[in-house]
């Protein structure tokens, strides 16, 4: 018996997982204020009303990282010790993601970018950061 490692996806967050598999970063809009925000919700957490999905920039700043050097799923031991980030991006919201390439992060404040990219072979892409492009 195999583990799960994807994601779970489900119809709040389908837009952005889709958004995932073609290397796009999608997020949740308040359609009345066209404000960004994170996590997903059905209604806009800033006037209660309809929601819409749009691509953003996926540029942004490092805000906080964490090490991982403990193993929580079998599948993941190969990426220990791995970092998580937290990602302000440009349209405001912040994200999880995980740093790419087991490299050391960048430094808190550091611009820097996501992208999506499976960290285990046939997993679905999830958010990966990278060096800012230049």
């Amino acid at each position: 018996m195999s583990e799960a490692v994807d994601p779970p996806i489900n119809a709040l967050n389908a837009p952005f997982w889709e958004g995932a598999k073609t290397g796009r970063l999608v997020l949740p809009h308040c359609v009345t204020t066209g404000r960004a925000f994170w996590p997903p919700a059905p209604i806009s957490p800033y006037t209660t009303g309809a929601v819409t999905w749009r691509e953003v920039a996926p540029e942004g700043w490092l805000r906080a990282c964490v090490t991982y050097e403990r193993v929580f799923q079998a599948s993941f031991r190969p990426l220990v010790p791995y970092y998580i980030g937290l990602v302000e991006v440009q349209a405001g919201p912040r994200l999880q993601a995980h740093l790419a390439g087991g490299a050391m992060p960048p430094a808190i404040g550091q611009a820097v970018r996501i992208a999506f990219r499976s960290l285990i072979e046939g997993a679905h892409p999830v958010p990966v950061i990278l060096p800012a492009a230049n």
